[in-house]
């Protein structure tokens, strides 16, 4: 089987509307079009993901839910490649891409996790530019619906050297003031390595516990098909759960869902 000159997948997170796939997959082309150009797929993940967090069709950035105290908006997001270089943050307000200063942590910083208004310090001192939040907008095409709270959006891809993934997540609606989801959690939210790599969208309580990412990767390294592994993986869950994931190796890719996602592939060959 021949492998991939460059492959992207993309989410909008596990309920997300299919009608929605248009925002994956100008994200997907973004991410890929960075990799024609020479850029890796660190770059590829992450400007994929801030596309879709400037989208308040998903719940990430512009469209990230309000806590319990109906007013405040913390939000995750992480990245990470291949070799194994981690960066993160965690409940992090007031900007509009936190993916950007989870690349920072991951590029700059000796830690791997940096939350609250520590990751906005970190960005200043770093130079990292920061958006403000519009707000939640509107889509013109079609009224907007609430975003499903159990959004996360995420990229993960292949360059033809190595693997990336990263994800962003608005959080749950009405969840408690530092509420932290599996996003920001090396091998929960997302992990990729030599064989592949996965991202991972739903019910985050459930997916941390189960370490799902690192879990569903270690069935790659064991030669299992993205395919396979993520069906096996919703098999781990009961009904109730929603759980949706992108998976990526050098010459398959498969994106699996409990109930609906927006999503979307380009690869070349």
């Amino acid at each position: 089987m021949q492998n991939f000159q460059r492959a992207i997948l993309t989410h909008g997170g596990a309920c997300s509307d299919p009608r929605d796939s248009d925002g994956p997959q100008a994200a997907a082309r973004l991410g890929l079009d960075l990799m024609a150009d020479g850029k890796p797929a660190l770059d590829a993940v992450v400007q994929a993901v801030k596309y879709l967090e400037d989208d308040p069709r998903f719940n990430a950035g512009t469209g990230s839910q309000i806590r319990s105290d109906d007013r405040t908006i913390q939000m995750d997001s992480s990245c990470m490649t291949g070799s194994g270089a981690f960066g993160a943050v965690a409940a992090v307000e007031g900007v509009q891409n936190p993916i950007v200063i989870a690349q920072g942590v991951l590029l700059h910083s000796p830690h791997i996790l940096i939350a609250g208004e520590g990751a906005r310090l970190f960005a200043r001192t770093q130079n990292i530019p920061l958006k403000k939040p519009s707000g939640r907008g509107e889509i013109k095409t079609r009224p907007k619906k609430q975003s499903p709270s159990c959004d996360t959006v995420g990229a993960v891809a292949f360059d033809g050297t190595g693997f990336a993934a990263a994800l962003s997540s608005g959080g749950l609606k009405h969840a408690a003031i530092g509420r932290i989801g599996d996003v920001p959690l090396p091998g929960c939210g997302l992990f990729c390595g030599p064989a592949g790599a996965v991202a991972c969208t739903g019910d985050g309580e459930f997916i941390a516990l189960k370490i799902l990412a690192k879990e569903v990767y270690s069935w790659l390294e064991g030669k299992m098909s993205p395919g396979e592994a993520a069906q096996r993986a919703i098999t781990l869950f009961d009904d109730s759960v929603d759980i949706g994931l992108i998976v990526l190796t050098k010459n398959e890719f498969a994106a699996q869902a409990r109930s609906t996602m927006a999503w979307a592939d380009l690869t070349v060959i």
